[in-house]
C-alpha cells in the first residue's frame, strides 16, 4: 500500500505526517511525501511597465528560489521523520498548480493525506480551502484530511451512513484501505425516526461484516444539525477517525460541496476519510 502525503508548512500537514506516519507502520505501506512549488501564482499579477520589468523578474526569480528552499526542506523533513519511525518512503518536488499536480498524483496513490489548513497558494492566503475542496471533490480515490489540532479521545472508527451510493462508497473503501484494522467500528446513521435510523446503521454493519469487519450500529436522533449529531456522537464513542461519503441533501448543496460532509470537515478534531 502507498500512501500520499501532501507536504507544506501548516500545522495541519505536521500532524497528517505524524497520523500517516502511525498508519504505515500499523497496515503496514510506504510514504511518498510530495511538495508543490506553485510557480503560476508565485509570478502572476497585474502587468507592469516597462521599468519594473526587470524587477519584477528579480523578483519572481528569487520568490521561486524561496520557494524551492521551503519544499526541499520540507520533503528533507519528512524523509528524517520516516527513517526515524523506521518507514520506508520517498519524495517527490513538483512545480505547477496544487490542484491539477495533486489531482495527478492521487491516482497513483491507495490514500492521500493532507492538512485541513493546508495552504498551496504561497503567500496569497494563510489556508487555501480552494485548493483542499477541490482535491476532495474531484479526487476519485481516499482522501484523509487531518486537522490541525487533533482531540483523540480513543481508538474507534465511526463511519457516517446513509445508505446512498455515496456513503456505500466511502464504506467499502475504508474497509479496502484496511483502516479498520485494529479498531473498533462503528456505523452512526442520523434521522428524526429513531428506528429507521437502526435499520439504515444495522444496513451499514452487515455489509461491512460482509467484508470481515464487525461493526456496531448506532442510530443517532438529535435535535442539532445532523454534522454536530454526527461530531457529538464520534466524541461519545471515542472515536479517533471518522469516514463520511454522503449526506449531499440537494442538487445545489452538491454543487457547492455537500454541507454536512463540509461542516464534519471543517469542524472535526480527529482525522476525516472521504471518498466520493
Amino acid at each position: 500500500m502507498q500512501i500520499l502525503v501532501c507536504l507544506e508548512g501548516s500545522d495541519g500537514t505536521a500532524r497528517a505526517v505524524e497520523i500517516a506516519i502511525a498508519l504505515a507502520r500499523r497496515l503496514p505501506a510506504g510514504l511518498v511525501g510530495l511538495a508543490i512549488v506553485d510557480e503560476p501564482d508565485i509570478v502572476a499579477g497585474a502587468a507592469t511597465s516597462i521599468g519594473g520589468a526587470s524587477y519584477r523578474r528579480d523578483r519572481d526569480t528569487a520568490l521561486l528560489e524561496d520557494a524551492h528552499r521551503r519544499a526541499r526542506s520540507w520533503l528533507t523533513g519528512f524523509v528524517a521523520r520516516c527513517r526515524a519511525a523506521g518507514v520506508a518512503s520517498r519524495v517527490l518536488e513538483i512545480t505547477g498548480s496544487p490542484v491539477e499536480m495533486i489531482l495527478a498524483e492521487v491516482p497513483r496513490h491507495d490514500l492521500t493525506v493532507l492538512g485541513r489548513d493546508v495552504n498551496f497558494r504561497f503567500e496569497t492566503q494563510e489556508h487555501d480551502r480552494y485548493t483542499r475542496d477541490r482535491i476532495l471533490r474531484r479526487a476519485g480515490k481516499p482522501v484523509l484530511v487531518v486537522p490541525e489540532r487533533l482531540v483523540i479521545r480513543g481508538n474507534a472508527a465511526m463511519i457516517a451512513y446513509d445508505a446512498s451510493p455515496a456513503a456505500t462508497r466511502a464504506l467499502r473503501s475504508f474497509a479496502d484501505c484496511r483502516l479498520a484494522n485494529g479498531r473498533d467500528v462503528y456505523v452512526a446513521s442520523v434521522d428524526d425516526d429513531g428506528a429507521q435510523a437502526f435499520e439504515i446503521a444495522t444496513r451499514g454493519c452487515e455489509l461491512l461484516g460482509q467484508l470481515g469487519i464487525r461493526a456496531f450500529p448506532e442510530n443517532v436522533v438529535s435535535p442539532d444539525s445532523v454534522a454536530a449529531a454526527l461530531l457529538e456522537r464520534a466524541a461519545r464513542i471515542g472515536a479517533g477517525m471518522i469516514a463520511i461519503g454522503g449526506y449531499i441533501p440537494s442538487p445545489l448543496a452538491r454543487l457547492v460541496w455537500g454541507s454536512v460532509t463540509h461542516e464534519v470537515v471543517e469542524h472535526a478534531v480527529v482525522p476525516v476519510f472521504l471518498h466520493y
